[in-house]
């Protein structure tokens, strides 16, 4: 059947033609109600993910930092199964004896472990290209021992016993740096290094704090430490408190310009302070809690991170909080002994055991 010359099916529904010739509707812009709910939605997420990012990242820097100390420690023990000592190109004895070093137990390690230094019973000692380095002396009197130093020679490897070496350890450029602040009392100062002019390179962790060493001088005696206070006598003693000092005596060291004077290895009361150091480095398993100077060493060499709050030890952790500091960890006030450490945030690596 067609109507008008076109069939009936070839005609379009009426309802049909005009759905299509309708505009389109305008879509509707955002309520400034809804834009606000979803700034306030934003701005959650980022306080709830940035804290967590943050702890991400301080774990991660504790990671690096334990592998960092890791290899340190087992760059010791291969040099100490080659040579029959721990690293240390000033013997530790005389360090120890020395009322201003000019040198802390871990840049004594580091030049022996990586070069930069040739001792004084060398026989190059005296030649070419050693003539021109820096000369030091330790100890006083007829006991005194002398090395010359270039700190840029770092790296190029240790003479041990008048043979070359390659270096026993070698991280990257920015873990092995000179420290800044070391001694350092009277902040603000202009130069962060007027303490330290040798500038000699110093292992830092992830922070950019340098790192502890400590090695034993005598594998028995009767007191764990010694030498935190001047007129300590050094010749009973498995460890030596000097070759810290530099670091501790600072107010504003490495690049977080972290003031030690909240550390308990400086802020305990004077007469604790090899105790607690003893505290520190001693088998959890030997001695009476309150007696650490007559415990046993958890290893021969240790090396200690001061962690994210730069301070080694800080009085604010472990048995101290942000309101309450504490101090002492060493008398009967300390009821947990030697597992007290574990409750601050410095990282320890023991070797040697």
């Amino acid at each position: 059947m067609s109507t008008n010359g076109r069939s009936v099916r070839d005609r379009a529904p009426q309802g049909r033609i005009q759905t299509m010739t309708e505009q389109p509707t305008a879509r509707r812009a955002f309520t400034l109600t809804e834009m606000l709910v979803v700034i306030g939605i934003i701005a959650l997420l980022i306080g709830i993910l940035l804290p967590a990012l943050s702890r991400v990242q301080e774990r991660a820097r504790k990671t690096q930092t334990e592998s960092l100390l890791q290899e340190f420690i087992k760059a010791c023990e291969t040099f100490q199964q080659q040579f029959g000592f721990y690293p240390g190109i000033v013997p530790e004895a005389i360090l120890a004896s020395t009322a201003n070093p000019q040198l802390t137990s871990m840049e004594n390690a580091i030049l022996q472990l990586c070069g930069g230094a040739i001792p004084e019973d060398d026989p190059s000692y005296g030649v070419a290209p050693y003539s021109s380095w820096t000369e030091l002396t330790f100890g006083s009197g007829t006991n005194t021992f002398k090395i010359k130093v270039n700190a840029a020679k770092v790296g190029e490897g240790p003479r041990v016993r008048g043979v070359q070496y390659k270096s026993f350890f070698s991280p990257k450029a920015s873990d092995l740096i000179a420290a800044q602040g070391q001694n350092l009392t009277a902040v603000p100062s202009e130069d962060p290094y007027a303490s330290d002019p040798l500038r000699i390179p110093d292992l830092v962790d992830s922070w950019g704090q340098p790192v502890l060493y400590l090695r034993q001088l005598r594998p028995a005696a009767t007191n764990l430490v010694m030498g935190a206070q001047t007129g300590d006598v050094m010749n009973d003693c498995m460890f030596a408190f000097q070759g810290i000092k530099p670091y501790l005596n600072s107010n504003a060291l490495g690049d977080l310009g972290a003031s030690q004077a909240d550390s308990i290895l400086r802020a305990s009361a004077p007469a604790n302070q090899n105790a607690t150091l003893a505290q520190i480095i001693r088998n959890v398993s030997y001695g009476k809690p309150e007696q650490p100077m007559q415990g046993a060493p958890r290893g021969a060499v240790v090396a200690i991170s001061a962690g994210r709050d730069g301070i080694y030890f800080s009085k604010f952790d472990g048995r101290g909080s942000p309101g309450l500091a504490q101090t002492d960890i060493v008398s009967t006030a300390n009821q947990t002994g030697p597992y007290v450490v574990s409750e601050y945030d410095d990282v320890r690596v023991f070797g040697g055991g």
